[in-house]
């Protein structure tokens, strides 16, 4: 395992539906030797952030061990129109689900623990799930999360291996591998007609190619981050670009 720096790397993102800019996200990846800390800060922008004023901040931390790294705390607040609804996992020593809690910002408990079958297998957030795939040596990999009231599979299969160029969009050059990700559900509650991400990657399906995400390698003392995500859809595609990099980026 590398030596990790002190300093976190920190990106923006620029995600774009139909050919508009609609969202903006920051991103911040902090590693030590035995802890980690991803954090995402999101909203939407332009006409769509005039008409649906949509901001979520989402953040995972725990014990890292690379590919074994497991979660104590995840936390997701989602403001809409002023009003906040925060999701909080807190996670044992084993990495072992120990509490969840679904709450409006007034105190208002909405959810709260998922039933056994969903904490079967000790399933962790998505964000950490998504560490451990950035630490293996390919993205290969099918680690197991939930989201409160359901678990599920996240299937990452590889399917290449890029040299990415800069754009205006991207400020990313230097090899990537894409893989494709596919939510397979194992417990809970799972709506008969698909919602939300089901319901795109439904249709991502009909179109012949499930969702794509690109990794790259920014820094050294970092494992590779997502760079580059696609999705298509009824609707047209979706992207998502790495618009900056911190300039604490080492040398490569």
């Amino acid at each position: 395992m590398p030596v990790f720096a002190a300093e976190p790397l920190k990106v923006t993102y620029g995600i774009y539906a139909g050919g508009f800019h609609v969202m903006d996200m920051k991103g911040v990846y902090t590693l030590e030797d035995d802890y980690y800390h991803l954090e995402m800060d999101m909203e939407t922008v332009g006409m769509l952030g005039a008409i649906a004023p949509w901001s979520g901040v989402i953040f995972s931390e725990g014990v890292n061990k690379g590919v074994e790294s497991f979660p104590r705390r995840h936390e997701f607040i989602a403001t809409w129109r002023g009003k906040d609804e925060i999701t909080t996992f807190t996670f044992d020593e084993s990495g072992a689900l120990e509490s969840y809690v679904l709450r409006e910002d007034d105190g208002t408990v909405k959810e709260e623990m998922p039933d056994a079958e969903v904490m079967a297998g000790s399933p962790i957030d998505m964000l950490s799930a998504l560490f451990r795939v950035m630490n293996n040596d390919t993205c290969e990999m099918t680690p197991v999360a939930l989201d409160g009231k359901r678990s599920f599979e996240m299937v990452f299969t590889a399917i290449d291996e890029v040299m990415m160029e800069p754009s205006r969009y991207s400020a990313y050059a230097g090899p990537a591998e894409i893989c494709e990700i596919e939510i397979v559900p194992v417990a809970g509650k799972w709506r008969e007609k698909p919602r939300g991400w089901m319901s795109l990657q439904g249709q991502a399906k009909g179109k012949g190619q499930l969702p794509r995400l690109w990794f790259g390698k920014i820094r050294d003392d970092m494992p590779p981050i997502p760079v580059r995500f696609t999705i298509k859809t009824n609707y047209g595609s979706m992207l998502m670009h790495l618009k900056t990099i911190g300039e604490t980026m080492a040398a490569k």
